[in-house]
């Protein structure tokens, strides 16, 4: 069962990956494909990894 603070983590982690991924967009608008690519990748990663682990290392 996740607690109030995990649900809070995940917020926080989200707004985080919101905030990377404007920067994403704004380098794609300048024509830089592939520092827009690799900035989604890291906000993917920033929310993707942590919550793995929250939610697979009490199994």
């Amino acid at each position: 069962m996740m607690s109030i603070g995990y649900i809070a983590l995940i917020g926080l982690l989200l707004c985080i990956a919101t905030y990377t991924a404007s920067f994403g967009v704004w380098t794609w608008k300048r024509k830089n494909r592939f520092g827009a690519f690799m900035i989604f990748l890291v906000a993917v990663t920033v929310v993707a990894l942590p919550v793995y682990i929250l939610l697979f290392r009490e199994a």
